[in-house]
């Protein structure tokens, strides 16, 4: 309660200097992040508050306690340096500073709440004394959610490291926001051992010590007399004001690592819904592209293509690339044929299947600046040259967020999903697909699209027991080779199903990445290996193909040992296709093509962060 001029004065001068401190570093943060005046405004800003809030509760208490929440935070970065993670001076810095920010919010938090409880304590009517009860209960619970809040982001990253050995990354965040309620089961069930329940007892741990260690601070409001207490509480109010401002207007903006990966998920997920949106801008554009025909090689009165997407395979557990394990029986006697190309050096573009697919199936790669909001699907192109589309699915359409893959199979003219929906709880065999294999008219060209859950954890619940053929040492790797023999089963059958149509000409299959067994979800980036990075890739092509297109088809042997990543499947495809005057296409990104130029230290992988000499043996 204010009681004079003076006090007036002061409380105005707070609120003045507390808008202008905001104001300016919302601004200074806009100019550039990676500059000095930026880098010395977090640590100001970081110092500033913790001087505040030390200077509003002096207590012995709130040093143990500061001491404690910053082993908390900064063991984050102790975490990423022991896994070899990026994380520099600069990062390390504005950490701190975020961790400054945080820990004084709920300092500065506690002496406000301090001081309402004491005045409600004032009374002394019982109904007066079960109301500061209720008040003092409420605060202490609405307190301990705020502490949890605040400790959110490294409690997450400590966590997810003690359980898997790797640091929560927003890759993994994308897939489960990609995946549904029984695929998130899945993942935990199959990566589940005692290390998570030690995670949950350390979670606990550390949020209680924290919530207890925080709870003793600001005591001293309570002893202040009161004319005192209201000066002080006006300052306390004016660091609060400045430091929630501070936190929504300055302290997002910077990189600070477990809120960074927050951002750059959300920027991941905005740029999925602006594909989404972009899609009817792409096909009035397709309309209007007068160049695209197609070659007239191909058959005047029909034909079929298929491209087969697998799932988590990767070639170094598979039989027909020397594998000591004969898993791909059928593709091996295939390879021998002259009208099978086997790629022997593909490799993914990335370690999860939503972002190879994001490139893989449209104009968008590692190799030129086309963005993937503005790039045609193969879909869109296919279509757009007269071919009828379909689209076949064995992995689910929805799941907490739609993605690229569900937009570009929108697209066709033909949409199946054996698994419909996030709530649909069955689980086919990939070979249900067979049984949905289009009926086509041959007297049309037609393009079809089929995608498998192929070697997807868990393994051993993706094949029928026919195919548990494989006993050894290690279990896991047994169900995991299991499918990959359970895969070359349904791609040749799905080969077989093609060639059953005399307007047939050709099929791609192709992994979307590999995997490793042993990885906490088979694939996890942070914990990128080879093995999830080379995959098989094979074209298929009909003696009526060879003969029509006989420069296609000795490009393609002629490349079969060179390096090639599987961002560029839309070249292949369209090439295959013989769709020409498609914009923006690259021959020298197309492998089917004589103008080539990618080679071994060309190449990029972990979209284009990485070269795969990095991932030879």
């Amino acid at each position: 309660m204010i009681k004079s001029n003076s006090d007036l004065y002061k409380s105005v001068y707070y609120i003045v200097l507390a808008v202008a401190i905001t104001v300016i570093l919302y601004f200074v943060n806009d100019l550039s992040l990676q500059s000095m005046l930026a880098f010395t405004t977090y640590s100001i800003l970081g110092l500033f508050c913790l001087w505040s809030s030390f200077h509003l509760c002096k207590s012995k208490s709130l040093i143990f306690a500061f001491i404690v929440f910053e082993i908390t935070y900064l063991s984050v970065y102790v975490l990423s340096i022991s896994l070899s993670l990026n994380t520099s001076l600069f990062d390390f810095i504005k950490g701190v500073a975020f961790s400054f920010v945080v820990f004084s919010l709920l300092a500065c938090i506690k002496y406000v709440f301090n001081c309402i409880s004491s005045k409600t304590k004032t009374g002394s009517s019982n109904t007066s004394s079960i109301t500061g009860n209720f008040s003092k209960h409420l605060l202490s619970v609405l307190y301990f959610v705020l502490v949890f809040i605040g400790l959110f982001f490294p409690l997450l990253m400590i966590c997810y490291y003690v359980a898997t050995g790797s640091l929560i990354s927003s890759d993994i965040i994308l897939a489960l926001a990609q995946t549904n309620g029984s695929e998130g089961r899945e993942f935990f069930v199959s990566n589940f051992n005692i290390m998570w329940v030690i995670s949950f007892v350390i979670l606990v741990v550390i949020v209680a010590v924290n919530y207890i260690l925080l709870n003793r601070i600001g005591a001293g409001a309570k002893g202040i007399d009161s004319n005192k207490r209201s000066s002080t509480l006006q300052f306390a109010l004016f660091s609060l004001f400045v430091m929630v401002v501070s936190v929504f207007l300055a302290l997002p903006r910077m990189d600070y690592l477990p809120y960074a990966v927050v951002k750059l998920t959300s920027r991941q997920l905005d740029n999925f819904d602006a594909y989404k949106k972009q899609k009817g801008a792409r096909l009035e554009k397709l309309k209007t592209l007068t160049s695209l025909k197609l070659d007239n090689n191909l058959n005047a009165d029909g034909n079929l293509f298929v491209l087969v997407i697998g799932e988590s395979e990767t070639r170094d557990r598979m039989g027909v690339y020397g594998f000591n394990r004969d898993n791909t029986p059928n593709l091996s006697k295939e390879s021998e044929s002259l009208n099978t190309v086997l790629f022997k050096n593909a490799y993914a573009s990335w370690p999860q299947t939503v972002q190879v697919l994001s490139y893989a199936l449209t104009q968008a790669n590692q190799y030129s600046s086309i963005k993937t909001v503005d790039a045609f699907s193969i879909m869109e192109i296919a279509k757009a040259a007269g071919y009828t589309t379909y689209w076949l699915s064995n992995q689910r359409k929805f799941g907490v967020y739609e993605t690229p893959i569900t937009v570009v199979a929108s697209t066709a003219d033909k949409e199946i999903w054996t698994n419909g929906s996030a709530k649909m709880e069955g689980v086919f065999f990939d070979e249900e697909l067979l049984n949905r294999f289009p009926k086509i008219d041959p007297k049309k060209n037609n393009f079809i699209v089929i995608h498998l859950m192929g070697s997807h954890q868990k393994y051993e619940k993706r094949l029928p027991s026919e195919y548990m053929v494989f006993k050894g040492d290690d279990e896991n790797n047994d169900y995991y080779d299991d499918t990959v023999l359970y895969t070359d089963h349904i791609v040749s059958e799905i080969y077989k199903k093609a060639k059953s149509y005399s307007c047939f000409m050709g099929m791609v299959y192709l992994s979307d990445h590999g995997e490793d067994p042993h990885i906490v979800g088979g694939h996890d980036p942070v914990n990128v290996n080879a093995q999830m990075l080379r995959i098989p890739a094979v074209v298929y092509l009909s003696d009526n193909y060879i003969n029509r297109r006989k420069s296609i088809y000795a490009n393609l042997k002629a490349n079969s040992e060179n390096y090639w990543s599987n961002d560029l499947l839309y070249e292949l495809v369209v090439s295959l296709l013989g769709i020409e005057g498609a914009p923006n296409f690259d021959p020298k990104l197309d492998i089917a093509s004589d103008k080539y130029d990618l080679d071994k230290n060309s190449v990029l992988t972990m979209y284009g962060k990485k070269h795969v000499t990095e991932y030879e043996k």
